[in-house]
């Protein structure tokens, strides 16, 4: 029978279990963030019933899932902390759980239905948020007094693994979604899960196994020493969890804002997603940089911290207070942005790139340290349970941003079709000195109508993408070139150009430009121009979908869609009517949801709905839309102002944890040292 060690050498070497621990935590956020970064896509576009017909949720219902999913994956640490302090160990509990992770995988994979979608995503926010705690504790149990001093290093390249896992995934996995199905791409996470699991089981032999205290955990939880611990710590995660509240939303306001700039940069044309895979480049760069490396010929690069620390010396809540600086100019970086965007300025992506820089940094000084002092400050038998109150303050941080963005919100009206047909509503927008007036037609249809029509809408996105699928190695495909986003005054023209490179493929070039989408009762047309240079006249406000495809031979490649937004001259508002997926069927929710750009002089915009016309049967009237007739307030947070709202919440929290970092009186409690104690 295997014995293992239940308590770390004394040594002032690194632990022999460690390799085993980094590898199991690139595998394992390899597999989490592939599969996160394409969860909303396949619930909006892949998603089948039972029957294997299309069966999508709208953009609100995904959202839902989304964060409910993210809301569980961080409440079950507590859960997978107390099984860990209490029952099994962090090392029977990390396996364990790990199974039910690749078993959620599979589930994914194997399963395209919202029952599969549930079941999948239950089995791996009980299996991943189950292990947090404990990865990360298991870590450090591996060291004792002798070689505490190579804790930070550890850690540094704990961090290190996970973005490079995280990385990689999200690059791949879209891929994989895009040209192989879900199956694949949700399958392929799933076996790098499954490698995770194999990887730390391998290490078995070389792992600390530190047993589970049973009753033991409780009565030090419990008692004066445990209460004091937890009551410190709290504190400082209150403040942590607004840093959080900044740093997520670099994966959603920063990407809606991305698709507002012109990103052109260093050669390269960036999607607005792809600005999210900066982060994790820049921590792989960072904490090397951070914390020294060799350099050849005996000598070292001493590291940011230890040139810091010589002037002033940096103790683990000094960092953590620096990282909380450097987020308010992370943010305030693209609250400029968005004031010159808003001001019809076009601005390069560079700019939001420098902010990344910025809050990758702060993420340095804030997530590494905090996940280190988190472990050391807490009692020997509480590690888990205190490394999962370390990941309660994400999901705080991140219930207060939800909480932000539904109190700024205007309730959209809705209403619920009751027989087939066209609605057709009128919606009137207006300043105080300028109003607008826009059309919305809701065409409606039966459900086995709908599912026939989603249904064949499926098969010929499918033959599509296939027709566009490029037949030779990638190094012979040829590829193309053309503008960036723009804006544009109505009635004005853009000129487009595009350009092709053959790439050692022969024949002759064919350049497509097709208008995929143009606002509401625009006359604009573009269709199938087979030129190099083509230009598109704007004759309404909103935005404008274009599409190239360049060809050579049989080879096609299709361009990234271009969007031209046209605004009005006057500056009177600009109506932005919320996309409704069509078609829609009877019975059904339909919001009628508006955005508008208000003018420089900040006034207020108000919304006016109208149902001009119903099919004949319909019950359906004016007086029945949920919020009839609205009116939408300004608000405070629109716009650039959004973005220093949150800056300056930042900066109130980085000025109120001062005191914390000049009063706090921490012990560092380090597992004890024995020769090679073993138990089966």
């Amino acid at each position: 029978m295997a014995k293992y060690s239940t308590a770390p050498v004394a040594t002032e070497g690194m632990p022999k279990g460690i390799p085993y621990i980094v590898s199991n935590e690139a595998a394992e956020r390899f597999s989490f963030y592939g599969m996160k970064a394409i969860l909303i896509v396949f619930m909006t576009k892949y998603m089948l019933d039972s029957s294997g017909n299309p069966d999508y949720l709208d953009e609100a219902q995904a959202r839902e899932w989304y964060h409910s999913f993210t809301t569980a994956v961080y409440f079950f640490p507590i859960l997978g902390a107390l099984i860990s302090d209490t029952l099994w160990g962090k090392y029977r509990t990390i396996l364990i759980l790990s199974v039910v992770y690749c078993a959620g995988h599979l589930t994914l994979a194997m399963d395209e239905t919202r029952s599969g979608l549930f079941m999948g995503l239950a089995l791996i926010a009980i299996g991943s948020g189950g292990i947090k705690p404990c990865v990360s504790a298991h870590v450090g149990d591996q060291f004792g007094k002798s070689n505490q001093h190579l804790l930070e290093k550890v850690f540094g390249w704990f961090y290190f693994s996970i973005n490079l896992g995280a990385f990689v995934s999200t690059l791949l996995t879209p891929y994989l979604l895009r040209n192989y199905g879900p199956s694949v791409a949700f399958g392929v996470p799933g076996v790098l899960m499954a490698c995770a699991t194999v990887f730390f089981w391998m290490g078995r032999n070389t792992f600390v196994h530190i047993p589970a205290h049973g009753m033991g955990f409780i009565r030090e939880a419990f008692s004066g020493e445990g209460l004091r611990v937890i009551g410190k710590l709290t504190i400082i995660y209150a403040f942590v969890a607004m840093f959080w509240a900044l740093f997520d939303q670099t994966g959603s306001a920063w990407v809606l804002q991305a698709d507002k700039m012109d990103r052109e940069f260093m050669g390269m044309s960036w999607m607005p997603s792809q600005i999210q895979a900066i982060n994790p480049i820049m921590i792989m760069a960072f904490i090397p940089l951070f914390n020294g490396f060799p350099i050849g010929g005996g000598r070292r690069f001493s590291g940011l911290y230890a040139m810091l620390n010589s002037v002033y010396k940096l103790t683990p809540l000094r960092k953590i207070a620096i990282g909380f600086f450097l987020t308010v100019p992370a943010f305030a970086i693209p609250a400029w942005i968005e004031a010159q965007v808003q001001a019809g300025e076009v601005v390069n992506i560079g700019w939001q790139l420098l902010a990344y820089a910025i809050i990758t940094a702060a993420e340095v000084f804030v997530s590494i340290t905090c996940l280190e002092f988190s472990y050391t400050q807490s009692p020997k038998k509480m590690k888990s349970f205190v490394m999962a109150c370390f990941l309660l303050s994400v999901s705080l941080g991140n219930l207060f941003v939800a909480g932000v963005n539904h109190f700024i919100q205007n309730p959209a009206p809705s209403f619920k079709p009751d027989v087939t047909g066209i609605y057709v509503f009128q919606l009137e927008a207006g300043d105080g000195t300028n109003k607008v007036q826009s059309e919305l037609r809701v065409p409606v249809e039966t459900k086995a109508q709908v599912a026939v029509r989603e249904k064949l809408m499926a098969e010929f996105k499918k033959a599509e993408r296939e027709a566009l699928k490029l037949e030779k190695p990638e190094d012979q495909a040829p590829t193309v070139w053309v503008g960036h986003d723009r804006a544009v005054e109505v009635g004005g023209t853009v000129n487009l150009f595009m350009s092709g490179k053959e790439n050692d493929a022969s024949g002759s070039f064919s350049y497509v430009w097709i208008l995929k989408n143009k606002p509401y009762g625009s006359k604009t047309e573009l269709e199938f121009s087979t030129r190099r240079y083509t230009t598109i006249n704007t004759d309404l406000p909103g935005e404008y979908e274009i599409e190239a495809v360049f060809s050579v031979g049989d080879m096609k490649a299709e361009t990234e869609t271009i969007r031209i937004t046209a605004t009005n001259e006057n500056l009177s508002p600009l109506i932005q009517l919320t996309s409704i997926k069509y078609p829609v069927a009877v019975g059904s929710v339909v919001e009628l949801d508006a955005r508008g750009t208000y003018d420089p002089n900040g006034d207020e915009l108000t919304y006016k709905w109208t149902l001009k016309t119903a099919p004949e049967g319909s019950k359906v009237t004016s007086a029945s839309i949920t919020a009839g007739d609205q009116a939408s307030q300004t608000t405070k947070l629109e716009g650039a102002n959004y973005y220093w709202f949150f800056s300056l919440m930042m900066l109130i929290t980085s000025i109120l944890f001062l005191p914390v970092v000049k009063l706090y009186k921490g012990q560092t409690y380090i597992q004890d040292e024995e020769d090679a104690v073993t138990n089966p």
